[in-house]
């Protein structure tokens, strides 16, 4: 009787052992698929963002730098904040200058930062989801330095949207 007793206390373990052996297998499978949906959304996204460079050049004898910018994808583009802002330029001294530039809503920018100047849709300020780069949009950000970009320099600036594609350019000192 004793060991009866025993074999199903270990018949009951064994099962609810496989159970909870089971379930944790089955959440782990359900975080994984989630996981890759997840990593196929971003990938898509990606993959249907394209932004140009329409326009760039410094005015103020190099405070300030102005990049025009085409969302010639089919992604809607926001959350300017996550946006990256690299520039690598020389100032008058020919110092070179590497700065990452964080995002401001002021306009004119502090230095050293950077802003969505403005957005327009063909030749009218935008209307349609302000504040949003919509397919066919184009948007002018506005960067200040300090110090000042050099003359007859040669430099670069980087830009990298919220989902990671980025986009170089080389412009010239005032």
């Amino acid at each position: 009787m004793e060991t009866a007793i025993v074999s199903i206390i270990c018949l009951a373990l064994v099962v609810f052992g496989g159970m909870t052996m089971s379930q944790g297998f089955l959440t782990s499978v359900d975080s994984t698929t989630v996981s890759l949906k997840e990593i196929g959304q971003s990938s898509e996204d990606i993959m249907r963002t394209q932004i140009s460079v329409e326009d760039i050049y410094t005015s103020l004898g190099g405070l300030y730098l102005y990049v025009t910018l085409d969302n010639d994808g089919q992604t809607k583009l926001s959350n300017f904040s996550k946006w990256d802002v690299i520039v690598q330029y020389y100032d008058d001294a020919g110092i070179l200058h590497n700065i990452w530039m964080p995002y401001t809503t002021t306009n004119p920018p502090p230095s050293g930062q950077w802003t969505v100047q403005w957005i327009y849709y063909g030749a009218d300020p935008e209307t349609f989801e302000p504040n949003i780069l919509n397919p066919g949009e184009r948007m002018r950000i506005r960067a200040q330095f300090s110090p000042d970009i050099g003359n007859d320099t040669v430099n670069m600036v980087t830009i990298s949207t919220s989902n990671g594609v980025p986009i170089s350019a080389q412009f010239d000192g005032p």
